[in-house]
């Protein structure tokens, strides 16, 4: 392979590599501790060789920039499931106030239990 190009691992060679699980594998490249590449139109997540051997061997690697903790990301999906449950909340009581209304006061039941008991004209 050239210089330019990476040996790429899978997930499960890199755990092999790493004599750990896949789980702690996939952990340290969400936390920015691995390089983890897809290709396109792809699921599967490819390791650089390099950084999976430092990484086994204990050497601490600093986070890439603009890649976040797992704690973050997290707390990132909460706040987005916050925003869209609150969206959906507010769509739910427009819906309620665009109902028809009814009066649930005793006479108001009495009157509508009446209407509809008597005959049609």
């Amino acid at each position: 392979m050239s210089a330019a190009s990476p040996a790429l691992l899978t997930v499960e060679e890199a755990a092999r590599i790493g004599r750990c699980s896949i789980k702690t594998v996939r952990r340290a490249y969400a936390t920015g501790a691995l390089t983890a590449y897809r290709r396109r139109g792809s699921r599967v997540v490819l390791l650089d060789s390099d950084d999976v051997v430092a990484w086994a061997q204990g050497e601490l690697l600093q986070p890439r920039r603009g890649t976040t903790s797992a704690a973050e990301f997290k707390a990132g999906q909460r706040s987005v499931t916050k925003r869209a449950r609150r969206a959906e909340e507010a769509t739910r009581a427009r819906k309620l106030v665009s109902q028809l209304r009814f009066d649930l006061s005793a006479d108001a039941l009495r009157d509508r239990r009446v209407a509809r008991t008597e005959p049609a004209p």
